[in-house]
């Protein structure tokens, strides 16, 4: 090998792609928080069978996501802000496998079209019907109208929970909302309409933004609120049905592992671990008697938070 080809094959090392390794590629919507607990169960889920480069996706640019979706196997996305990114720039040949994001955005996702059904997947953020409803159902025996405050990103949802509710002999009220500014006048008209009130992931209806006016909201009318999260059951929600970001990362491990194992990917799904919080305090405020907490998860099959 003459000393030339030498310096520039050495050189090629260096300064070769991360992506030519033979890798899965998280790549976490922002660093830390549920992203990086996610991250951490799916690395723990996977174990030492296959190597896995961690992203943030600040430190990605669009040329590189398609350098890294053009040569390696499968990308697992975590979060909306993620799974969105790689689906706009994906160049066509990596499978993909999102976390943590709502049914409704997984939905819309536009795919390369050499990419078939079996290599694009995810596992959703949100619960699915029968687990929101049968929630409300068990912890509200008394209530029997339930509002639900959505946008028209989750009018498939939305139908999803109509005909839930229906089968359970529970009447929904659906109050649908196009901008931020709709959400206080269309709470006034729901609520009263309502004995308890549904919230799903749902960028307008509900949000960082708004979450503590909306809760505030609710308490004014006094109607307890049905949440999705631990973080809502803190702030005010009553209950809350929720998969943790290591429940999600773990199944998301057990997906990917049936990807490594046979190249191809389950379907899309909600997780299959869930936990339930409560907040008594506010329950009290609001004369609320929740039944007893050990049957409520008993009946859902849930883990206690």
């Amino acid at each position: 090998m003459s000393r030339r080809f030498f310096l520039l094959f050495l050189g090629w090392l260096v300064l070769a792609p991360a992506w030519a390794e033979d890798v899965i590629h998280l790549i976490l919507s922002d660093q830390g928080g549920a992203y990086q607990e996610a991250a951490e169960a799916f690395r723990a889920g996977i174990g030492q069978r296959q190597a896995i480069k961690v992203w943030s996706l600040a430190d990605l640019s669009a040329s590189q996501v398609q350098g890294i979706t053009r040569t390696a196997d499968l990308i697992v996305p975590v979060g909306v802000k993620a799974a969105r990114f790689i689906a706009e720039h994906h160049a066509g040949q990596a499978a993909v496998l999102s976390l943590m994001i709502p049914r409704a955005v997984s939905e819309k996702l536009q795919w390369p079209s050499s990419l078939g059904r079996r290599k694009v997947s995810a596992v959703f953020i949100d619960q699915p019907p029968s687990r929101s409803i049968g929630l409300a159902e068990a912890a509200f025996p008394a209530a029997r109208r339930v509002g639900l405050l959505i946008s028209a990103e989750n009018a498939g949802i939305g139908k999803l929970l109509l005909q839930e509710s229906a089968r359970r002999n529970l009447r929904l009220n659906v109050e649908t909302v196009d901008t931020a500014d709709d959400v206080a006048p269309a709470l006034r008209r729901v609520l009263p309409e309502s004995d308890l009130l549904l919230l799903v992931p749902d960028a307008i209806a509900i949000n960082a933004g708004n979450a503590q006016n909306v809760l505030l909201t609710t308490y004014r009318f006094r109607v307890p609120v049905l949440g999705f999260s631990q973080g809502l059951s803190k702030a005010g929600a009553v209950a809350s049905v929720y998969s943790s970001p290591a429940q999600i990362g773990s199944q998301g491990a057990l997906m990917a592992t049936r990807w490594l194992q046979g190249g191809e990917l389950p379907p899309p799904q909600h997780a299959g671990e869930f936990s339930i919080a409560f907040n008594s305090h506010v329950a009290r405020s609001l004369g609320v008697l929740l039944p007893n907490e050990d049957d409520i998860r008993r009946k859902l099959g849930a883990h206690s938070e």
